[in-house]
């Protein structure tokens, strides 16, 4: 996987959510609920792509027509691409390669392969599954071919070292050290990151060292490995890398010894040691080069006593003395924009604190590739009062007005028009913004009016445009272009449209700013063209520094010489005891990003000229090593049901309900290789109650539709005064009764955005309740008749038509919800014809999640149920975090509500134990209360009246019909608020993960809130468990352990 600094994370498998959803949402299914106790947020397929497939030597490519004109290339690219990697390793693969292709990043992102969202970081991704390669061809030509390369070094990685189902027996260095090895060419800003580890003298130890390892850049493990991969080729030669990789291949499969010994004959000790030594020769030349801390104090916040640890872009306010810093806030983590004083460092504002969406949109946005910080994100209106910036808002990117004084968003302007829109830059006049983004996959300088809306494109070149700058007087613009393989300063007369190339020569430029009419600074890795250097050197010392270019002759000044890499230079007030400008700049040392600042008034370190460096020539576009003409009769469209296969492993989950009964689920998902048609087989049970489940599934397009058959059996607990209270006495045990449902139905979902979304449903479905016990049905049967006219049990079939509208704006952590809200509201009606049983139901669940601190919560829930017809519906619920403090579906009924306030808090972050880090304790103070009743009978939720009651203390046998009765206590007088029907409780609980599920240990309070109330009421509980009055035994803490998510 190419990635930025983004990881991807999933508690559940999609297809494992997906299928038990489909279970939920469309049948009864309480129990279901633990698996998927929230509704989910929204993968919107805003295209619908018409896949075809063409096939060459070693590929199949997969694209639609719109990716038509780049197929001839991108194959050329991918068959280069695989002569290489399979010359080096002198490995072939026995299979074609699926090479899934997307134009841009925004339609990459709503792949269905993978489940979660995609991070903007993430660039493409190989999987192990089934070999394929996903990617978007928005990079430059040179890019994409390394892009290419770079994944489809991991599909021979998988092929020559079998994946683990159980454990990643392959460190992350190897597999994307490797990945870049292959691809042959070191970023600058990547090969920072080595040369800063070896002069730090922070290598970790390679054979030890896992995952990303703690640094602040996650390029940090791609990069060491790319430069353990190079050791070994400088040892060993790429035998030795080919070698290695067969270690690790029979060290995965079994059986094989160490690989560093089997590959090199050294212990991994020993070959960590040679490892940096080897670092520490080739990056020994820029030891005597300057540190970060040369330029003055860091002005970064403190990474260990702030929310911000690491700062990436900066953009200055137009006096100089705030700066806009983008950095990562710990506490939200999200990105944020914090202003800071250029004098001091010290915080004034957070620009958007709190979480994105409740500025309107999902994210800040960050630029495209592999740019990163090398190209502004943000800039400053000329009034101060305005900053703007790209946001991710539906499919593509919106420009962002922020009000500097008020936080206000005061705009959202939707760029739909273009794709990736980055780095935006405000003309002098504040009527306009330049940027750079994408069309048919080509990178030009655009700009838009503010007032009318219009999007121009200002440089419509074959080559890629970047980071753009206006000129004071706002007649030019200078941007960046990457042209025969580096990037390179170009301006932009605005008049005439013509373009001059200001920069020459073999290195890279990186974005800047005007610092006067005539003087542009920006970051080079220009070096001393009089000074000669070894191949090696020249190579390792490709440093971004910050240097000043004269417009008018060409003068190039060169003002840091550092050993690792200063980049976004932006113009700063004079400092206090100072009358010069000063420059602000991004910096990076020890792993960690910093902002530092210089004097204009220093005499440079170089004096040179653009003339020096070359002049124009040739612009040269990339070519792919090997050529490809397209052949059109190796086209051919994709089949809907083509190769489908099953999707990994079964997926399985597993809870426990507050009675202590296990329950668990499995399913099988088959797809196709695009991921957009989907065939789930599900299996789930409690008890000795299972259901089974098939679902077909279409996420092709926006419009997802399913169909899906079940066969369930549910039990729930059928005591109450409304089934038959002669018999209240007996335990939950002898009171089951069971749901057993048949059928199946269509469904269609419809997402409106990421966070909200429209459901349908049509099915047919038989149904037919009963108690286990046939004596107890039978009492049950007659009892209802006499009361109610009716039996309230369900026997027949249905045909039940439905809608719901679903809102998840949670937000998510670890252990669980953290802010934002959701909202289901469902209707169905089942009408009563040609036999069916007719109904209507009514259902609305809403929840809201206030954080308070870093981690702590204060959730609200509240949950109402309405059924009514002919035969209505029942819900059960309790026990769980429905309704902690009862038993588990202790509530029934055609109606229902419960509410739940719950303040959740970290006691205990994290666990160390001698099988490793656990996670840790959280603790909750919780209060709920529920009630359920019977269609067409009165709530009797609550009562303040004055009553006189006789209550039932025992029951006993009548000698003469030998049936049991009630025995009456004394009347007793009640008054004052209770509840009648409704139950509640209080209480706290710890909870832990374990195995990746939570575990709760509740103790629960119950209450009616009037002692004398509960005497009567559970009177006879009191005398059956030897309690004095029903208070003592009903209120009694009650303990009780579950496994499952919270709501």
């Amino acid at each position: 996987m190419t990635e930025r600094r983004f990881t991807l994370r999933s508690r559940w498998p999609v297809a494992f959510l997906l299928a038990l959803s489909l279970l939920v949402t469309w049948t009864a299914g309480t129990a279901f609920a633990q698996f998927t106790s929230y509704y989910g947020k929204n993968r919107v397929k805003y295209d619908k792509f018409d896949w075809h497939i063409y096939t060459t030597d070693h590929f199949d490519i997969y694209y639609y027509p719109e990716l038509e004109e780049h197929l001839e290339r991108v194959a050329s690219y991918a068959e280069s691409a695989y002569q290489q990697v399979s010359a080096d390793l002198r490995h072939d693969l026995a299979f074609s390669v699926p090479l899934i292709v997307f134009k841009t990043h925004s339609e990459f992102q709503q792949q269905n392969l993978i489940p979660g969202a995609i991070p903007e970081g993430v660039a493409a991704f190989a999987e192990p599954q089934r070999n394929r390669i996903v990617l978007p061809i928005d990079e430059p030509p040179d890019g994409l071919y390394r892009l290419i390369t770079h994944e489809l070094t991991h599909i021979f990685e998988f092929d020559i070292i079998p994946r683990s189902i159980i454990r990643n027996t392959v460190p992350l260095w190897v597999d994307e050290g490797l990945a870049d090895f292959m691809a042959g060419v070191w970023r600058p800003i990547d090969l920072m990151t080595v040369r800063d580890i070896a002069i730090a003298d922070i290598v970790p130890s390679m054979s030890e060292f896992q995952g990303y390892g703690g640094f602040a850049s996650g390029r940090v493990v791609y990069n060491l490995g790319h430069a353990a991969f190079e050791f070994i080729e400088e040892e060993w030669g790429l035998e030795g890398v080919r070698q290695f990789m067969f270690a690790l291949r029979r060290t995965a499969i079994g059986g094989g010894e160490d690989p560093y010994e089997e590959a090199f004959d050294l212990e991994a000790e020993e070959w960590d040691d040679a490892f940096k030594s080897y670092l520490d020769d080739r990056f020994e030349p820029f030891r005597e080069k300057d540190r970060p801390a040369d330029y003055g104090r860091d002005l970064a916040p403190d990474p260990l006593r702030s929310r911000y640890p690491v700062v990436y872009s900066l953009e200055a306010s137009p006096s100089g003395e705030v700066i806009a810093a983008l950095g990562v806030n710990r506490r939200d983590r999200e990105a944020d924009i914090v202003l800071l004083s250029s004098r001091t460092g010290d915080v004034i504002l957070n620009l958007t604190e709190g979480f994105d969406q409740d500025f309107g949109f999902e994210y800040i946005s960050q630029p495209g590739g592999l740019r990163w910080n090398t190209v502004p994100w943000m800039s400053w209106a000329p009034d101060g009062d305005q900053l703007v910036y790209m946001v991710r808002n539906g499919k593509g990117r919106s420009l962002a007005i922020q009000n500097v004084v008020t936080r206000e968003v005061e705009a959202l302007i939707d760029l739909d028009m273009v794709d990736e829109p980055e780095s935006p830059d405000i003309a002098p006049d504040g009527r306009s913004v330049a940027f750079s983004a994408l069309r048919n996959g080509v990178g030009d300088i655009y700009e838009i009016d503010l007032e009318t809306r219009e999007v121009t494109n200002l440089t419509n070149s074959p080559f890629a445009d970047y980071a753009p700058f206006y000129s004071p007087d706002g007649q030019s613009i200078v941007h960046l272009s990457r042209v025969s393989g580096n990037d390179k300063l170009f301006r932009l007369d605005r008049s005439t449209g013509a373009r001059t190339q200001l920069t020459f020569g073999t290195h890279d430029e990186a974005g800047g700013q005007f610092l006067d009419e005539r003087t542009i600074v920006f970051a080079s890795t220009a070096v001393d063209p009089a000074e000669a250097l070894d191949p090696q050197t020249a190579r390792d010392g490709e440093i971004f520094n910050i240097w000043t270019l004269d417009l008018e002759n060409g003068a190039l000044n060169q003002l840091t010489d550092t050993a690792t890499g200063f980049v976004n230079p932006v113009v700063l007030a004079p400092d206090e005891d100072s009358e010069g400008q000063r420059i602000g700049f991004v910096t990076y040392f020890r792993g960690e990003y910093g902002l530092h600042t210089l004097e204009l008034a220093s005499d440079p370190l170089l004096e040179v000229n653009t003339a020096d460096f070359g002049g124009p020539g040739p612009l040269i576009d990339f070519q792919a090593p090997l050529g490809h003409s397209l052949d059109v009769a190796n086209v051919r469209r994709k089949g809907a049901f083509e190769n489908m296969y099953m999707q990994g492993r079964p997926n399985f989950g597993l809870g426990m309900t507050s009675n202590g009964d296990l329950l668990g689920g499995t399913v099988i998902s088959f797809a196709d290789v695009l991921g957009d048609q989907l065939f789930n087989i599900q299996a789930y049970s409690v008890q000795t109650y299972r259901t089974y489940g098939a679902s077909y599934v279409n996420r092709a397009s926006r419009m997802q539709y399913a169909f899906q058959g079940i066969s369930s059996e549910q039990y729930f607990y059928g005591l109450g005064a409304y089934f038959v209270p002669s018999i209240a006495f007996l335990s939950r045990d002898n009171a089951i009764a069971t749901r057993r449902s048949d059928g199946g139905s269509a469904i269609g979902i419809y997402a409106l955005d990421r966070f909200r979304r429209i459901e349908l449903s049509a099915g047919m479905y038989s149904f037919r309740e009963t108690f286990a016990n046939e004596e107890l049905q039978l009492q049950s049967d007659q009892f209802q008749l006499q009361q109610f006219g009716t039996t309230l049990f369900r026997n027949g079939a249905f045909m039940p038509f439905g809608t719901r509208f679903v809102q998840e704006t949670t937000v998510f952590r670890e252990y669980g919800p953290v802010a934002g809200n959701s909202v289901m509201a469902g209707y169905e009606y089942a009408p009563g014809m040609g036999g069916f049983l007719s109904r209507q139901t009514v259902e609305v669940d809403a929840r809201y999640y206030q954080r308070l601190m870093e981690n702590g919560v204060l959730a609200f829930r509240g949950r109402a149920f309405q059924s009514w017809g002919e035969f209505p519906d029942f819900t059960f619920f309790g026990g769980q975090g429905d309704m902690r403090g009862y038993d588990y579906l202790h509530f029934l009924g055609h109606k229902a509500f419960h509410g739940n306030v719950e303040l959740r808090f970290p006691l205990v972050e994290a666990m160390a134990t001698p099988i490793g880090i656990l996670g840790g304790i959280r603790g909750t103070f919780f209060f709920n209360f529920g009630v359920a009743g019977i269609d067409g009978q009165p709530w009797n939720i609550w009562a303040t009246d004055e009553v006189t009651v006789r209550p039932v203390t025992h029951y006993g046998t009548n000698p003469f019909t030998g049936n049991l009765e009630p025995i009456y206590g004394e009347p007793t007088t009640v008054s004052g608020f209770r509840l009648d029907r409704a139950r509640a409780a209080y209480g706290f609980g710890l909870t832990t993960f374990a195995i990746g599920f939570p575990i709760h240990l509740d103790w629960s309070w119950p209450t009616l809130f009037n002692q004398e109330w509960e005497n009567i009421v559970f009177a006879t509980e009191a005398q059956q468990n030897g309690f004095i009055r029903g208070s003592d035994y009903f209120r009694k803490v009650r303990f009780q352990v579950w496994i499952g998510y919270d709501f």
